[in-house]
């Protein structure tokens, strides 16, 4: 019995027989059943989102708690001899050549035949055979002239494979011969230099909340493809593995994560194993699809505090023993004090210049300044942006927050300024639409984070047009970089102090407090809404 997803703790029994319990959001779970009656069963699921400080998210996490069952469940009847496990991986000895890996392991004994077609399903390509075997196995060769999968022609193959006794169906996927790597300080997508342009997602779409239907996914993916972009961040944990098939099959680049988010408890071995847990599982989900190119096993912790540099690095290296294949990261938002940045392949940078702190004019400067411990590597300003109420305008010159004009400037002038510094690999605005959060209660966000460049029902905001206007547009810089490495060289160990002692008590204790005032208010206006009606 195979879960696709369930929040947070889910424990299941079979006609009154304990089966098993899993711990975790966001990715598959499955247990075994040895047998069941024949007529009748009963099937019973309990589960609970409860927020406690050894979970994975903890208390503190500015997304709403949807919990229960919210992906889809299955029955799954397996033979004796089966094939499990299957990994395709695709390294390219130069664009017109590509080597296959297929490994996978035998349950029980085989004899099987394989397979490679084209995207049509039309015409064999490759195939071959493997005599009876057993346990782990793997199938290499050279593919010629390969069809590159990539964002600009996402072109897919497929692997079947059959069990040669009864051509029985034992195994089949669409793949993509694609490679993603890193040299020096830029990102490379099938040998090509790559700039990722972008936004990030949230799993929530009114009034579905997380049971988004299949449709509306595909309308999100084309809708992003159309204003240009080549990649989406998952924020701030793994989605259906619906979204990522569209993304194979639209050609949109994927960037992964487990919700290692803000206060989590990193000192016990208990928050490791739930992590490397978590990630264990959704590497073993999406290890086949092309649109997958990052791993991140954090976003915005206290990365200064040495139980979390350790944590994070930790999680990084485990990632890499089970994929070799793609980038491995986590997503910062510390300017001066994160130097644990050098042990990531892509360095990241949250930070909401001209919303939270000061003016998006300081972006360039500040951009010089903390690159400076990790200069040698790709750099990608995983989040930015403004927040604004879908209809709420103001005149340009009065720069309102939660104004679309307010959020358009924003956007506008951070958008050139990334583009125009030559060491960023890319940008992905947050968020592409508005999402429900318990922190934010204000007059204009009523329980929403409005930094959506749409609304919760997909109205389109005035950044939202000019977008595709502005793409590929730079702004003209002075270089700072030589001012930068000396702040930096300044500012680090007064910023350490400051983060340490006080700034990250703002992380681990305040918010706590913050959302559980925003549920009463969420209450009272649900509560006076109902009344009015």
């Amino acid at each position: 019995m195979k879960f696709d997803g369930c929040n947070y703790n889910t424990k299941v029994w079979l006609n009154g027989k304990y089966l098993g319990e899993h711990d975790g959001s966001f990715v598959p779970f499955h247990f075994n059943i040895r047998s069941f009656n024949q007529d009748k069963n009963l099937i019973a699921v309990r589960t609970e989102n409860i927020r406690k400080k050894d979970r994975i998210p903890a208390i503190t996490f500015d997304w709403f708690n949807w919990g229960g069952i919210y992906r889809d469940v299955k029955l799954i009847f397996l033979t004796q001899n089966r094939l499990k496990d299957v990994v395709i991986k695709t390294t390219l000895e130069s664009r017109l050549k590509s080597r296959i890996n297929i490994s996978y392991v035998i349950i029980g004994k085989l004899s099987i035949y394989w397979q490679i077609l084209s995207s049509s399903e039309n015409q064999i390509l490759y195939q071959g055979e493997i005599s009876e075997t057993m346990g782990k196995g793997e199938i290499s060769f050279i593919f010629d002239d390969p069809k590159l999968w990539s964002p600009q022609n996402p072109y897919l193959y497929h692997l079947k494979t059959f069990n040669k006794e009864n051509n029985e169906l034992l195994y089949e996927s669409p793949f993509g011969i694609r490679e993603i790597e890193v040299i020096g300080k830029y990102i490379f997508l099938n040998k090509k230099r790559i700039f990722l342009k972008g936004a990030s997602l949230h799993e929530e779409l009114m009034p579905y909340g997380r049971t988004i239907p299949y449709e509306e996914r595909v309308k999100d993916i084309k809708s992003m493809k159309s204003l240009g972009f080549n990649a989406l961040r998952t924020a701030h944990y793994s989605h259906d593995e619906d979204l990522i098939s569209i993304a194979d099959k639209e050609g949109l680049l994927i960037l992964e994560e487990i919700p290692v988010y803000w206060a989590c408890n990193f000192k016990t071995n208990e928050s490791f194993r739930t992590a490397a847990k978590m990630m264990r599982s959704l590497i073993k989900r999406d290890i086949n699809h092309p649109s997958v190119i990052w791993w991140s096993v954090g976003n915005e912790i206290p990365i200064e505090r040495p139980e979390v540099a350790k944590f994070i690095r930790r999680l990084m290296d485990w990632v890499r023993m089970h994929d070799d294949t793609r980038l491995v990261t986590y997503v910062s938002m510390k300017l001066f004090t994160d130097l644990t940045r050098r042990y990531a392949d892509v360095a990241t940078i949250n930070f909401y210049f001209g919303w939270y702190v000061g003016s998006s004019r300081m972006i360039s400067l500040m951009l010089d300044v903390l690159r400076t411990p990790a200069f040698n590597k790709p750099w990608i300003y995983t989040e930015f942006g403004a927040g604004a109420k879908y209809g709420f305008h103001d005149k340009w010159k009065n720069q309102t927050k939660f104004s679309e004009e307010k959020q358009l400037h924003v956007l506008d002038y951070s958008i050139r300024t990334f583009n125009a510094k030559n060491y960023l690999s890319g940008w992905f605005i947050w968020i592409y639409r508005d999402f429900r959060s318990f922190l934010r209660q204000n007059e204009y966000q009523e329980g929403y984070n409005r930094k959506g460049i749409v609304s919760e029902k997909n109205e389109k905001k005035m950044i939202y047009h000019r977008i595709p206007k502005i793409l590929n547009k730079k702004r003209n810089l002075l270089n700072t970089k030589i001012l930068g490495i000396f702040l930096w060289i300044i500012l680090y160990i007064p910023a350490y102090i400051l983060t340490y002692l006080i700034l990250d008590a703002g992380i681990i204790f305040a918010d706590k407090r913050t959302i559980e005032k925003g549920k009463l208010i969420e209450k009272q206006r649900i509560l006076k809404e109902n009344k009015n009606t």
